[in-house]
């Protein structure tokens, strides 16, 4: 890749496992990699108190004895070793923690030749570590409210983590403005960088050689569909209701569930359907099978503060979308329908389902809307801000 950042060491403190549901955060470590930096992507802080991290794979637990393995020549993923439980609910214990994980770090550094790094950090946890990798950059890039977490989390303990990571920082970067607005007084410098898609991937879901996802099959339609991490975000009382109001539809999930996601709330219902993750190159293809995307999000200091993937990935499938009332979708108003309530979240799907000429029509619009979007646009905006700060190609 001929990128304009080259030749330098970089470690992701990422919130996420290599693994996951790919988010920016995979997707740059990927593309700085690819163009000849040297990366090394941290995989998520977990203890035993967070046992549905290991219960599907209990080998992590010891993965870390092996230090970082390579995923390609200039990728290395490193799984760190359970932590005491409770790092987000007390700063002592954070303090520990990041204690030990200061010398383990420092060693995988030592052995894969790292010489002063870019550190990028993703969750004020990791504020312990900053300063103290030997890196020449510190970054905190912050993609949601934290504090507004769910589980073992105490607001507070990451509000003060917050502000320390904010303060040792040589840059913040944030995917909303809302973030902006609550983070720039505190920070040197600070950059707002949306999520995007990969809008080419999407768009396929409008071309007509793309088939249906075979699986769809077996839904009666219409068949309104939710792509993305099933997380406590979503707002499962909205699923409910859109199901109940009309038992004919089927309303369909794709994506990971997360363990405090309160899919309790629609098990018993015969047309909703939890599907868990399916393959990243199949997703054109159940977006092409539904009638109506749905953006459900709990209205609450998550939703204020979030920039969803989603979204983006929908507008590039040309799909038609019905959201939530959060600040992200208002950006697109008239190209997406937004409701007010739960009630006039139903009656939005039924204007569509009556109108299928307009929802053409649209999808043009929406297609067009999403170009500016893209990952590769975005992570051109990622190397502005970082070339003034980890100088040019070396």
């Amino acid at each position: 890749m001929n990128g304009k950042i080259r030749g330098l060491d970089m470690v992701y403190l990422s919130s996420q496992d290599w693994d996951c549901l790919r988010t920016r955060k995979q997707r740059f470590a990927q593309r700085f990699a690819e163009q000849g930096n040297r990366v090394l992507y941290v995989e998520a802080q977990a203890s035993l108190a967070n046992l549905g991290t290991y219960w599907n794979d209990w080998r992590r637990l010891f993965r870390w004895l092996r230090g970082p393995r390579p995923v390609t020549a200039n990728l290395h993923v490193g799984t760190l070793p359970p932590v005491l439980p409770f790092f987000q609910m007390s700063r002592t214990i954070n303090r520990i923690n990041n204690w030990r994980l200061q010398k383990l770090l420092r060693g995988w550094l030592r052995r894969l030749g790292y010489r002063d790094p870019v550190v990028w950090a993703f969750n004020p946890h990791n504020e312990g570590l900053i300063r103290k990798l030997g890196e020449k950059v510190a970054i905190y890039e912050c993609v949601d409210e934290l504090s507004a977490s769910k589980g073992l989390v105490r607001s507070s303990v990451v509000r003060a983590l917050e502000r320390r990571l904010i303060e040792k920082a040589d840059l913040v970067i944030v995917t909303h403005d809302n973030l902006r607005r609550s983070k720039e007084a505190l920070a040197r410098s600070i950059h707002v960088i949306p999520n995007g898609a990969e809008v080419e991937h999407f768009k396929r879901a409008a071309l007509a050689e793309t088939p249906p996802a075979p699986e769809m099959s077996r839904y009666a339609k219409p068949i309104i569909g939710f792509l993305g991490a099933v997380q406590y975000w979503i707002d499962f009382d909205l699923i409910r209701h859109i199901a109940l109001a009309r038992p004919t539809w089927s309303l369909v999930l794709v994506g990971p569930v997360g363990r405090l996601a309160r899919v309790d709330k629609v098990r018993d219902l015969p047309n909703v359907h939890l599907l868990g993750r399916r393959k990243y190159e199949d997703l054109p293809s159940f977006l092409k099978a539904w009638d109506v995307c749905i953006n459900p999000y709990i209205l609450d200091e998550t939703a204020e503060n979030c920039s969803p993937l989603k979204l983006y990935e929908y507008l590039a499938s040309g799909r038609p979308i019905v959201s939530v009332d959060m600040p992200e979708a208002r950006k697109f108003e008239g190209l997406l329908d937004i409701a007010l309530d739960y009630d006039d979240f139903v009656r939005k799907i039924d204007r569509i389902l009556q109108d299928p000429a307009e929802q053409e029509r649209r999808a043009t619009l929406r297609i067009e809307a999403a170009a500016p979007h893209s990952w590769d646009q975005r992570f051109a905006a990622l190397e502005e801000v970082l070339q003034n700060h980890c100088g040019a190609s070396r």
